[in-house]
């Protein structure tokens, strides 16, 4: 992977770089900052059909890959991903994807990206996605400071809809630009901001059906979306930046591939459905390229998302310890988890044990975001794990080949973890389970049709999602793998694990 993880510091660190950004101007609170002088909006007329013309994804966290699919589908148009000023400088629009824009935010100081996306803003093409759109915005509404592009006159407010089991497939009602140009009127919406105020020179262009919420806007060559078109399988926002805001003269474009082979690897749902497979793969794609820190407390979290962690695991002790010292590793107190989920904007995670139905339906009250169905807790079940097909969150759940990884997809895990060695930052299990996952994956899709059958019964899957897999040539859900980076001091010394 060419990912570029979040650094990693401990407490004293972050609170020096917090600081640094502070006094450097880079942090912007609540309040709407000033405005920078802007130059006129960028110059349609250069963008005519036949020219080359490029589209940079900032590729640094979240659903990057995506997007460059998407572009790399229309006629004359190339994408690029984009790192560093250098690659910046090369591209005539830009898109900012969805992810956790806290960790974007952190990413892009650390490449010294901040200034030079200022003022690629300042008179380029950008269309900001979900964490894209925070990260245009001039201010947010109650966050913590935090390093934004801005641009954009609006406030906006952070996880407006609620946690990730508030995500849906939403409909929209489409006005001004947008309606005549009739894109897509249903999305997803996964952990997504929506506007809280608009400026001066901003237009509507989507609202929910309550005509009151705003979930997309323009302002000269900015769009913001809080929704997700590049997973919802449609080009046609993505049309409507290149051709209304970049001033593209587009050709025909590539057909969508199946959607049952890309994010999130499901048909689209029903709009506003509660419960729905799609929308809980969706949550992991988002947080690619990140790093998700074990915490023990509210402190260690908020520690983590200052650090720039893309989600945090609530756990009392390490399970490793618990088993050690003769004891029963358990899913958290439900007052430490409460007092993480209010301590800090990023996904929380939460583990239970295996096979153990009413811890997880307890979590699941709880509102965390993800459940980890985890083998590293002392088992409730040995033969049976958790039916998860049901339960409004995603689950994660570890896998150590391609036949368990099938087996806990079929039970309804949203998200994969290549198991590594608890408790120790050890990486040799996780990439041999890598290596062994992925092998296993290039020899399925080297069998002939009629020897599929023979792999599912083999493995006891469900022959459709061995095809699937095949078709694919993944697993139809994001892979996270275990350990390897240390996380924040705790107090008192020593490390937590990270999962």
């Amino acid at each position: 992977s060419r990912h570029v993880l979040p650094k990693v510091v401990a407490a004293p660190a972050a609170a020096m770089l917090v600081a640094a950004l502070a006094v450097s101007g880079v942090l912007v609170g609540p309040a709407a900052r000033p405005a920078a002088p802007r130059s006129a909006p960028h110059a349609l007329s250069m963008a005519a059909a036949g020219e080359s013309f490029s589209v940079g994804v900032l590729a640094l966290q979240g659903g990057f890959k995506e997007h460059l699919s998407a572009v790399e589908r229309q006629a004359g148009v190339t994408g690029v991903e984009v790192r560093t000023p250098a690659d910046l400088a090369s591209v005539d629009a830009l898109i900012l994807p969805g992810g956790e824009s806290t960790a974007q935010g952190h990413c892009i100081v650390e490449a010294s990206m901040l200034k030079p996306l200022q003022e690629f803003a300042a008179s380029k093409p950008v269309w900001g996605v979900c964490a894209g759109m925070i990260l245009l915005a001039d201010g947010l509404k109650q966050s913590e400071p935090q390093a934004l592009v801005g641009g954009l006159h609006a406030t906006i407010e952070r996880n407006a809809f609620g946690r990730q089991i508030d995500s849906r497939f939403r409909s929209m009602s489409l006005q001004g630009s947008a309606a005549a140009a009739g894109v897509s009127e249903a999305a997803y919406f996964i952990r997504a901001p929506a506007v809280a105020e608009c400026g001066e020179g901003v237009e509507v262009l989507a609202t929910l059906p309550d005509g009151e919420t705003a979930v997309a806007v323009r302002q000269d060559n900015l769009l913001a979306t809080c929704f997700h078109p590049e997973i919802s399988g449609d080009d046609s926002w993505l049309r409507f930046f290149l051709s209304t805001v970049a001033g593209r003269d587009l050709d025909e474009a590539e057909p969508h591939p199946d959607l049952t082979t890309v994010a999130p690897w499901q048909p689209l749902p029903r709009p506003d459905s509660a419960v729905d497979t799609a929308v809980k793969r969706a949550f992991a794609v988002f947080q690619q390229g990140g790093v998700i820190m074990d915490v023990v407390d509210g402190e260690q979290a908020r520690i983590a998302e200052e650090a720039g962690a893309v989600a945090v695991m609530a756990l009392e002790r390490i399970p490793a310890d618990i088993k050690r010292d003769g004891g029963v590793a358990r899913s958290s107190d439900p007052a430490m988890i409460q007092d993480v989920m209010s301590s800090t904007s990023l996904p929380v995670m939460a583990k239970s044990r295996i096979g153990h139905f009413y811890e997880a339906r307890l979590l699941e009250a709880l509102g965390v975001d993800c459940i980890d169905e985890s083998e590293v807790l002392t088992a409730a079940d040995e033969t049976h794990h958790i039916d998860k097909r049901d339960f409004a969150i995603p689950f994660v759940c570890g896998a150590q080949d391609l036949g368990e990884a099938l087996r806990r997809i079929a039970e309804g895990a949203a998200m994969i973890r290549l198991k590594g060695n608890a408790g120790t930052g050890n990486v040799i299990q996780a990439v041999r389970h890598a290596r062994d996952v992925y092998s296993q994956i290039r020899q399925l899709r080297s069998l002939r049709p009629d020897e599929v059958f023979g792999f599912a019964k083999e493995h006891r899957v469900p022959v459709e999602l061995v095809e699937q897999v095949r078709d694919a040539g993944r697993l139809p859900v994001v892979t996270f793998a275990a350990g390897g980076l240390p996380p924040p001091a705790r107090r008192g010394g020593g490390g937590a694990a990270l999962t």
